[in-house]
């Protein structure tokens, strides 16, 4: 499969979790590429990791909230690369906690990583785009269709992310530029974004019982390069809870509950001030969440028994809500 021979290929978020994971899978397949993240080492980490499979790649350290350094960075990118084709709208970033524990400061930061900066970054390489045509993929999250507790400012900045795309679609078909739009939306990952949650609690989550490896989303945005959809829920686990949520909203909210008060029952302390205000030191993957493969039955099994011998021993902890702090 050449879908990504000879792309011209910019990338936000690219030194974790599911960005680094597409750097090199685009990487295994030809494409040539500039790296966005904020971390400087972080990021030509991942531009090493790439250059090391053969590809070319670019590493631009810029704030995707600093409207004129990412403007600054997409022309930097179409000089570099000789133009755009792809965009891959990937950084994000989470504050935990309820909402009335998180500080405003902290939820308005989340929104402003997790929405402004995709809605920047889009603005800036949509003219390039028009100009040639291009394909826009975004990494949403299944969140961008139902609530996550303990993530109201995340789920929000997925919700305003869905509405914005859906409405370029529109806009772009309109005005019959050519532009095409896909957005991948993930369930629960081994990420670090959850270990560099900035806390409102003083702990980080709970570990996920259940997680996809980034390289199953990575694997998801090719596609979407090759064959864009509007929206494409990545994971039987994922597409099962979204299907419940929208046909039997009560049901929906059940498990939403136990998840809220499995994620605020983790003990670890959380790092200080976390991702919203600053950068990843070094590029990594994963965080520790039992990641697996999507339709690895067996994968699957274990982790649920895992989580289930845990919630055993948690015993009446999970059966009432976890008081705010």
């Amino acid at each position: 499969m050449d879908v990504l021979k000879g792309k011209r290929i910019l990338i936000t978020g690219a030194s974790s979790g599911v960005g680094l994971a597409t750097v090199e899978r685009m990487a295994d397949e030809g494409a040539a590429m500039v790296l966005i993240a904020r971390g400087a080492q972080a990021l030509e980490e991942a531009a090493a990791l790439a250059r090391e499979r053969g590809a070319v790649a670019h590493a631009i350290p810029t704030d995707v909230t600093d409207r004129a350094a990412v403007n600054d960075a997409v022309a930097r990118a179409d000089e570099l690369l000789g133009g755009i084709d792809v965009l891959v709208s990937n950084a994000g970033a989470v504050a935990f906690g309820h909402f009335l524990e998180v500080e405003p400061d902290d939820f308005d930061r989340t929104v402003a990583v997790s929405f402004t900066g995709a809605a920047n970054v889009i603005r800036a390489t949509l003219p390039i785009m028009r100009d040639r045509g291009g394909t826009i993929v975004v990494v949403s999250s299944m969140m961008a269709q139902l609530p996550l507790p303990a993530f109201s400012a995340y789920t929000a900045a997925k919700h305003a992310l869905r509405g914005l795309i859906n409405t370029l679609i529109v806009e772009e078909r309109e005005q019959r530029t050519g532009v095409r739009f896909a957005m991948v939306s993930p369930g629960p990952l081994d990420t670090p974004i959850y270990g560099r949650a900035t806390s409102a609690t003083g702990h980080q989550p709970a570990k996920l019982f259940d997680a996809y490896h980034p390289d199953e989303i990575a694997k998801a945005v090719v596609k979407a390069i090759g064959r864009p959809r509007h929206e494409h829920v990545v994971g039987g686990e994922s597409k099962l809870m979204t299907g419940l949520y929208k046909v039997a909203r009560p049901l929906g909210e059940i498990p939403l509950v136990l998840v809220d008060r499995w994620y605020r029952i983790g003990g670890e302390p959380a790092v200080s001030p976390g991702a919203l205000w600053s950068e990843n030191d070094h590029a990594r993957l994963g965080d520790g969440h039992p990641g697996r493969r999507s339709g690895d039955v067996v994968a699957l099994t274990r982790n649920l028994l895992t989580a289930a011998n845990r919630a055993r021993k948690l015993g009446t902890q999970l059966l009432r809500p976890v008081p705010e702090r």
